[in-house]
């Protein structure tokens, strides 16, 4: 296994050191899933609280063919990046402890220095988070993409989803797994991640420009963690094992709600109603996270960058007693391209119930 020359090293453990850390992988230890691998907590003999993952063998028809490797190629590609120097002390990236890697028996797994809480995913559509606590997940889930984003090369996840964002026990994010990131000290790896879209069942978190254009743009996670964030004021996951592919997808429904609600976006209808009633939610602020929600699923070309959407998110009223000076020239710059996309009908950037009224 390769590893940074000014990281330390990881430690390297056998199946049989999973198994003690998990109870056997028990039940109740039982996190989620990810793909084609599980999560669980786990504890070492010291008393310190671990999480575990671990990959299995594909064994399904065509897939086991083309991903005979999968699990060895994923703990490797994990190790190179979560020990580089320029991600390993970011307080929203997991801290690799250790692994295991016994390619005989197809036993691939790592230890994270990681108190888990729960996946995001099943703490969204749950009463556990505050809207201000949501805000914050959020911010934090920017803050670290923006840090992926600006390194040279930039690294992309492609695939921002709440099944692989773990809640620690405080409720800070912590990204956990990278099975579709490219760039960085991991190279492009185009052919990868043209196949690991085979693996994918959870649609509505990937990109639609890609569909609609067969290459992955650089503003795919602006995407996705826009379908997250939506999940975040709406309390409602769209992916996971309970969709399925005649589900509506969750940019139409956003859109359908605002026709629905007569175009009246100070309503916030896209935000629950028990998130309306709590102290530190304020209806501006509901209005901006729409907007931005929206800015991010359109056409990539017109996306804005990680680094404008953590200024926004961290400009609400909710962080600064009103509205800062990034968010009034980001909505007002958007605002002008959104009237003149009306009065031009371009495409699908056709959001009259976004447009604010001016004074």
């Amino acid at each position: 296994m390769d590893f940074s020359a000014d990281c330390v090293e990881p430690k390297e453990y056998c199946w049989r050191d999973l198994e003690l850390l998990t109870n056997s992988f028990s039940k109740e230890n039982f996190i989620g899933k990810i793909n084609f691998g599980k999560v669980y907590r786990g504890k070492t003999q010291q008393g310190q609280e671990v999480t575990v993952k671990i990959w299995f063998y594909p064994d399904v028809g065509r897939i086991a063919k083309h991903y005979a490797n999968y699990g060895l190629t994923r703990l490797e590609s994990e190790c190179i990046f979560l020990t580089h120097p320029d991600v390993v002390n970011h307080p929203n990236l997991v801290k690799l402890i250790g692994y295991c890697c016994e390619v005989e028996d197809q036993h691939f797994g790592v230890v994270y220095d990681l108190r888990s809480k729960d996946t995001l995913i099943n703490i969204t559509d749950k009463d556990d988070l505050t809207w201000k606590q949501r805000m914050q997940v959020a911010s934090a889930i920017a803050r670290v993409l923006e840090h992926l984003h600006c390194q040279n090369p930039p690294y992309l996840l492609h695939f921002v989803h709440p099944a692989l964002i773990m809640l620690d026990q405080d409720f800070n994010p912590v990204l956990f797994d990278f099975f579709m990131l490219t760039g960085g000290a991991l190279g492009e790896k185009q052919h990868l991640l043209n196949q690991d879209v085979m693996l994918i069942s959870d649609i509505p978190y990937l990109d639609n420009s890609f569909f609609k254009t067969g290459d992955w743009g650089p503003t795919s996670d602006q995407f996705s963690f826009a379908i997250v964030l939506l999940e975040l004021i709406c309390k409602h996951a769209f992916g996971g094992e309970k969709w399925k592919y005649d589900d509506q997808l969750p940019e139409l429904w956003a859109w359908k709600k605002y026709k629905y609600s007569g175009f009246q976006p100070v309503d916030c209808p896209l935000v629950h109603e028990s998130l309306k009633r709590e102290p530190g939610f304020h209806a501006f602020d509901g209005v901006a996270i729409t907007k931005l929600i929206f800015r991010c699923v359109v056409y990539h070309q017109i996306r804005p960058t990680m680094s404008q959407i953590v200024q926004f998110i961290e400009g609400l009223h909710l962080f600064t007693g009103g509205f800062g000076g990034t968010v009034e020239g980001l909505l007002d710059e958007w605002d002008t391209e959104e009237s003149s996309s009306v009065k031009k009908k371009r495409g699908c950037f056709h959001f009259p119930c976004l447009v604010r009224k001016k004074k």
